[in-house]
């Protein structure tokens, strides 16, 4: 019998570290300043709402994992979403209408498994050959407050994907995109769907050791991959950090916009963006972002919040760390090799555009409607953590900066 996951509660944001150069601070003034920012991170709220794909209640902290027979017994009793590349099972509930109104995720019983012809490889270590002949390997996603394994089984390999998907419109469901559920789900709902494609598609990449070109496979529940060569090569699923920044203008008054040319919609407008490299913080891959793509110089830069994004631009998972920085210049020089459109936004046309963002026909969700007049852009959805950066930006009366 399937069981559909039912909706559970939301959980508080994440907290915010304000940035302080603690360099030039003498040895004991820094430990204290350094103790004291810490401890106003470990009582303090994000100054952003909870963000999308945050809030997963399921127990990652699992050490049974490295137990072989871990997979084995835990399967037993578990509840498994069924991913295929970026596609998750899922039931679509409909209006009266007939307007789709929210999306459920299906969590699949070993039972439930077995009628969709599947059969997932629960014992001990995945072999090389296991791995040519397709095998479904269970990937652990956490626990339950009621004690139940959660799983995610990947069928990407499954030979008969037209079948996967025919058994699962026979029963009412479908092999749905992330992307399109993400307006659509529950924020835990989301939160869990997105950890199991973000996992799963760190497995499809990294199939080879990257530091002798052997063949890798998933241990500890998926929790690693090991290569078959030497087991001291362990490959870790991969987060990439990228800082996302809404800079505000010298005199507060507006703040920067853009919009890359890889942004498929064009008329949309949001905040700078670009991964931090190797050996660079949080505040210097900003004023190098901002630098690189406006020409505009940055001063402080405060972190606002982050957002987990499973659906990167390289394929990966991603991290955005969002911030809040300040101009020291205001002449533009626009990379237009990379850039569509940068400019200064006031305040009063960022209202506009959030409210405008409330819409449900706009082009983000399939819409062809126009902005608002004197507006001649759309920002992003709620669902983007550059929306709730601007939208804080937009709700105040003075400069960021005045208060903090």
């Amino acid at each position: 019998m399937l069981t559909i996951c039912k909706p559970l509660t939301s959980v508080p944001g994440i907290c915010l570290v304000r940035s302080i150069s603690l360099l030039h601070a003498r040895p004991i003034a820094r430990t204290f300043v350094q103790q004291k920012v810490m401890s106003q991170a470990l009582s303090s709220k994000s100054m952003l709402e909870d963000q999308a794909f945050g809030g997963d209640l399921l127990n990652r902290s699992v050490g049974d994992r490295r137990d072989a027979d871990f997979v084995k017994a835990a399967f037993d009793g578990s509840a498994s979403l069924l991913i295929t590349g970026r596609s998750v099972l899922a039931k679509q509930a409909s209006g009266s209408n007939g307007s789709r109104q929210h999306t459920e995720l299906c969590w699949l019983s070993p039972e439930d498994i077995a009628e969709y012809g599947l059969t997932p490889q629960t014992d001990s270590q995945t072999s090389v050959t296991d791995q040519e002949g397709g095998a479904l390997v269970p990937y652990l996603l956490g626990r339950t407050k009621q004690e139940t394994w959660s799983f995610a089984i990947d069928a990407s390999p499954y030979s008969k994907q037209e079948q996967l998907h025919d058994i699962a419109k026979q029963k009412g469901l479908v092999m749905q995109d992330l992307r399109s559920m993400v307006a659509h789900l529950s924020g835990t709902d989301l939160a869990v769907a997105g950890h199991a494609v973000a996992l799963a598609g760190w497995h499809q990449a990294n199939g080879f050791c990257g530091r002798c070109g052997a063949p890798t496979v998933p241990i500890e529940a998926g929790a690693k991959r090991c290569c078959t060569k030497d087991k001291k090569h362990r490959l870790y699923p991969r987060t990439d950090p990228v800082a996302i920044m809404l800079v505000e203008s010298v005199d507060g008054s507006k703040v920067l916009l853009g919009r890359a040319k890889t942004i498929r919609h064009e008329s949309m407008l949001t905040c700078l963006s670009g991964f931090v490299e190797q050996v660079e913080t949080i505040e210097e891959a900003c004023r190098r972002e901002v630098m690189e793509e406006a020409g505009i110089s940055v001063g402080p830069v405060h972190i606002a919040g982050s957002q987990p994004w499973p659906m990167g631009r390289g394929g990966t998972c991603e991290l955005m760390i969002g911030c809040i920085a300040k101009a020291t210049s205001e002449t533009l020089h626009m990379d237009q090799s990379e850039m569509d459109d940068v400019r200064w936004v006031s305040r009063d046309q960022l209202q506009k555009a959030v409210e405008d963002s409330r819409r449900t026909d706009t082009p983000y969700q399939g819409g062809t409607a126009k902005p608002t007049e004197g507006v001649d852009f759309w920002i992003p959805p709620p669902t983007a953590i550059a929306h709730h950066l601007i939208k804080s930006w937009a709700d105040r009366q003075t400069s960021w900066f005045s208060k903090l």
